[in-house]
């Protein structure tokens, strides 16, 4: 945990846009004390809903919930005397069912993108992940599957060769860098986070993809440039080191889910280091922004044609609605996905 500390101490010590808005502070705290105190072992266990927050979510259908033994008979008795059809999700659908359809899509999205199958990819066992199953030998979650699906939109239109460098600001649990690194082993990626879900992210790379694929903040912590960056590998930063790429020549920025967390003027500022840097920029987004009250959540939502203005040096090649593997994302009024080229 020392390590965490000196993370926040760089964190705190950095300029203001820099720090956590008003949505994320309402968790900053509560997630640095559930670290301290967690198992790293059992992080996608559903033990710590917290780490939810940005994104070790791996949530089970429960098909029998937990309820009184008196509620249960009762059940029991008005199916048999009123129920006729006594499935329960429509269609007759089983759990099994939606996850072979979801593993069936990716198929179909790998097929199109004309690069790896999801069948020749599996997820890692670290963390004990709760929805963890197998088809055809191989190992999912629906969250691997919702962010192999995430790349596949962007593969559609980036046309990726493997060998790219990518800048992911906000990559949470990992799982899209994860995803990335096993369809196309090649890339160079570079992770940027706030402190907290940075250091979880690293210890869930480096079981997932293997210590010697991972530069560590624990070397990166004190870098004042870029030189020292390995091709091929992913590099964890942290996000105030951000203007580190000021001078860095890449081809895809992506950020997914976390832009909406943030105020207005943050978010351009961000992009105001990667707008004269990069080919393609991928965003996933709440398409009317994020939720805001009086007194909590953001200041100011940001919405798709505030992104689509701040882009306004790149051309936008497609946007659609946002699906994962097995449903479309509808929490907060809709999210978009979009890809941008440099005109």
């Amino acid at each position: 945990m020392s390590h965490l500390r000196k993370l926040l101490e760089k964190y705190y010590n950095a300029p203001e846009i820099y720090q956590a808005g008003r949505y994320w502070k309402t968790y900053e705290q509560q997630i640095i004390q559930e670290i301290e105190s967690a198992d790293i072992n059992q992080l996608r266990s559903g033990d710590y809903p917290i780490f939810g927050t940005f994104g070790f979510t791996e949530s089970v259908y429960n098909y029998h919930p937990k309820m009184p033994i008196h509620q249960k008979v009762a059940r029991k008795i008005i199916r048999k005397l009123f129920v006729t059809n006594r499935a329960i999700l429509p269609y007759s659908l089983k759990l099994e069912d939606i996850r072979e359809m979801a593993y069936n899509y990716c198929v179909i999205n790998g097929e199109l993108a004309n690069f790896k199958s999801i069948s020749e990819i599996e997820t890692s066992t670290f963390g004990n992940p709760a929805d963890l199953f197998e088809i055809n030998g191989k190992k999912y979650t629906m969250q691997f599957l919702n962010f192999y699906i995430r790349l596949c939109f962007a593969q559609k239109h980036m046309k990726l060769q493997g060998n790219e460098t990518i800048v992911e600001l906000g990559s949470g649990s990992g799982f899209q860098t994860a995803v990335m690194k096993k369809v196309f082993p090649d890339l160079t990626i570079l992770c940027f986070d706030l402190p907290h879900p940075l250091f979880l992210c690293e210890h869930y790379l480096s079981e997932s993809l293997g210590e010697g694929n991972i530069v560590k903040s624990t070397k990166t912590i004190d870098w004042t440039n870029l030189s020292g960056l390995e091709k091929g590998k992913v590099t964890m930063l942290g996000n105030w080191q951000f203007p580190l790429l000021e001078n860095l020549k890449f081809d895809i920025f992506w950020n997914a889910a976390s832009f909406g967390e943030m105020e207005p003027h943050i978010v351009k500022n961000y992009l105001s280091f990667v707008t004269n840097s990069c080919k393609h920029i991928y965003l996933l987004q709440a398409r009317k922004g994020k939720e805001s009250t009086q007194s909590s959540g953001v200041v100011t939502p940001i919405t798709f044609d505030d992104y689509n203005k701040m882009l306004n040096m790149f051309s936008l090649i497609k946007e659609t609605d946002a699906h994962e593997a097995h449903r479309k994302m509808s929490q907060s009024g809709g999210y978009f996905q979009a890809v941008w080229s440099r005109k």
